[in-house]
């Protein structure tokens, strides 16, 4: 199973806006604390002599807390900013995944002869070539759908390739004519056999199901899958 975990990317998308708004915010309450400090000592505490010598002028702390309301405007536009950023990127993120093209065709025996490349982490596999029976090809992939607030933090979905086959456009010849499917992964997954039974318990697994993607088989045409928050998804490839 296929987890990609990006921080650093969530960092470059969003985090790094909340954390310079932060420190302006943080650093704007400390100065417009310490100016209605110095307000009150100034207009309070005018016997004690020490006080008065030491501290500016009232016009001039009005222009300090003036500036601090500034900059706490300032520190929350930027966090409600990288907020949004970072929520717009985290769902609709889309990882390549695989590139899928029907190298041949043909119409009366429906057969078709398809290449697929899988992409690991950004990095290109070799291509298989597949022969299959049918009007179109089909992917399918197991999903781990995290819940959203795992999404926030970086954790893309979770997805493992199942098959690849051919299927008919009609129901009659789903049932009366051949089919033809190939394993996409070795062996079984203890993980993800497991969380395909218990996943729903923990409390960051929002979903744990089957997943497919199908195009028409016509030869020359290359589409790229993606991984997205919600499943598989197929675009045409320019």
């Amino acid at each position: 199973m296929q987890l990609d975990f990006d921080l650093l990317g969530m960092l470059k998308a969003g985090n790094g806006l909340i954390f310079v708004g932060s420190v302006i915010l943080l650093a704007a309450l400390v100065l417009a604390a310490r100016t209605l400090t110095d307000f009150y000592r100034y207009f309070f505490r005018k016997k004690n002599l020490t006080a008065r010598k030491i501290r500016l002028a009232p016009g001039r702390k009005s222009m300090l807390l003036l500036g601090a309301l500034l900059l706490v405007f300032i520190g929350t536009t930027g966090i409600l900013g990288g907020m949004t950023v970072k929520t717009y990127v985290a769902f609709t993120r889309a990882d390549q995944v695989g590139i899928v093209e029907c190298l041949a065709w043909n119409s009366q025996e429906q057969f078709m002869v398809v290449s697929l490349t899988k992409i690991e982490k950004g990095r290109i596999g070799k291509s298989q070539t597949f022969s299959l029976y049918g009007d179109q090809w089909e992917i399918s992939a197991h999903i781990l759908k995290w819940h959203p607030n795992v999404n926030l933090l970086g954790l893309h979905t979770g997805y493992r390739f199942n098959q690849i086959k051919g299927t008919y456009i009609r129901a009659k010849d789903e049932n009366q004519k051949p089919h033809r499917a190939y394993a996409l992964a070795n062996g079984t997954d203890i993980i993800w056999g497991f969380l395909s039974h218990y996943g729903k318990s923990f409390p960051l697994v929002d979903a744990v199901y089957g997943n497919a993607v199908s195009r028409p088989a016509r030869p020359g045409e290359r589409f790229d899958i993606f991984v997205t928050t919600s499943g598989l998804t197929v675009r045409r490839r320019k």
